[in-house]
């Protein structure tokens, strides 16, 4: 009798926020260069603002409307983005550790060619997203919405999905490992053949897949 599978544990660690965090009535605009830090702030709106070589560091933004922004280059360390508006916002190419995105709403955001680590995306409405050729380290999707984003050729490693909604997503040329699509309707997804490598799966949809795989064969299953 063989050893039952080991459970896979998510580790992601969280932001490195202070204790207390100044709460400013007014911030300036984004602007090339600019480095956000150290600040509590609500109700942010900084809609359709374009800028470059922008950093938040160790910050919570509450409301914020980041939403139509391009912002090339941008950094996000150690952050909390409640209930932030991202909506058709151009963040390519852009670097996020340590952060956490709850209820957010992200259709259409832009990360190509971005670089996450650590970052937690949380009952978010996300799709239409597009994360073309980036990479995830350590990160997570629960109870997101996925519907039609892009992750071709995007590098996936400890990344989870489980409990979002995928249908239509597009996951061909990604480079998967340890990337948990349990529970998640594969035969929704863009996905080929050669790419499910590195994948976890449940015995379920271990059995969906081995009928797609054995027609795919030619093999014809009978009971």
């Amino acid at each position: 009798m063989s050893a039952p599978s080991p459970k896979l544990i998510l580790k992601i660690a969280a932001p490195d926020l202070p204790s207390e965090l100044p709460t400013p009535m007014l911030l300036e605009d984004l602007k090339n260069d600019r480095h956000v830090s150290e600040i509590a702030l609500s109700d942010w709106n900084q809609m359709g603002k374009s800028g470059s070589g922008i950093t938040f560091d160790s910050l919570i933004l509450d409301r914020a409307n980041l939403s139509s922004t391009t912002l090339r280059g941008l950094r996000i360390r150690d952050a909390r983005l409640l209930r932030p508006d991202l909506s058709n916002a151009n963040w390519s190419p852009s670097t996020l550790e340590r952060v956490e995105i709850l209820d957010g709403r992200l259709t259409g955001l832009k990360a190509l060619e971005a670089s996450f680590q650590d970052v937690s995306f949380v009952r978010c409405k996300a799709d239409l997203a597009q994360f073309r050729h980036a990479s995830l380290r350590d990160c997570r999707f629960e109870d997101c919405i996925l519907r039609d984003a892009d992750f071709y050729g995007a590098e996936l490693r400890g990344v989870s999905f489980r409990g979002s909604d995928l249908k239509g997503a597009n996951f061909n040329g990604t480079k998967l490992a340890q990337a948990d699509f349990r529970g998640v309707r594969l035969d929704e997804l863009f996905l080929q053949q050669a790419d499910f490598k590195g994948m976890i799966i449940d015995a379920a949809q271990a059995m969906e897949l081995s009928l797609v795989f054995a027609q795919a064969l030619g093999l014809q299953v009978i009971d």
